[in-house]
């Protein structure tokens, strides 16, 4: 029986997660690092933050210290939402499967490895913070995704068994947390970077996709 229904945030719910690896690479190059291909800088993708810097720092052959890159890093990204509309990039369609986890009584929740403060942030402009019961951080952690603790952690909260729960994934470091966690997983299809998607159990080209596996799942 279906009882939880848990989001990733970038590259799920918004379509971000090209946006974080283009402004990553590119600040890379910028402090010097040498151009790599995609399949390469594909290790930066769906990490937590604190992971996030030290794959900077190998890229840049650890001529800054994890501090500076992380300060570095967050001026840079500052800047560059600046100008991200979170209301142009949300999956509108991400209403058709809170309206549904409501109308059936399943939690929601939310389990990014981005920060508190940005998670609510992006929920917040797109009208849909107070549709979770449960938001978690990877900053929570001591090692966030691919850890499952954060998995782990957000059932615990719902009170909700591994088999009973649904996680939306799009990274390979998500899929296998929530796959490590015990949890069924559906993949948002992502085409424009290198991700390896194969542990999911599904994988969706849209979130109207995404719903229909859900359907199809509620009873299991």
């Amino acid at each position: 029986m279906l009882k939880a229904i848990i989001f990733d945030l970038d590259g799920v719910i918004v379509d971000t997660e090209y946006l974080d690896f283009s402004f990553q690479k590119e600040f890379i190059l910028k402090l010097g690092g040498k151009p790599r291909s995609d399949q390469t800088f594909s290790v930066l993708i769906g990490k937590s933050y604190n992971d996030l810097h030290r794959e900077i720092s190998q890229f840049l052959d650890n001529k800054y210290t994890i501090h500076e890159i992380e300060k570095r890093l967050t001026d840079f990204t500052s800047l560059k939402y600046q100008s991200v509309d979170y209301k142009a990039v949300f999956r509108k369609n991400t209403l058709d499967i809170i309206k549904f986890a409501k109308n059936n009584h399943i939690k929601l929740a939310v389990a990014s490895s981005s920060p508190k403060q940005h998670i609510i942030k992006i929920l917040t402009a797109c009208n849909i913070v107070n549709d979770f019961d449960i938001i978690t951080s990877g900053e929570e952690f001591i090692q966030s995704k691919p850890n499952p603790e954060i998995y782990t952690h957000t059932l615990n909260l719902l009170n909700v068994l591994p088999q009973d729960a649904i996680a939306i994934e799009d990274s390979y470091f998500g899929i296998l947390s929530a796959k490590t966690a015990g949890l069924r997983v559906i993949a948002f299809e992502e085409t424009r970077m290198p991700i390896d998607q194969s542990m999911a159990d599904f994988v969706s080209k849209d979130m109207l996709g995404v719903l229909n596996k859900i359907r199809k799942n509620v009873q299991i």
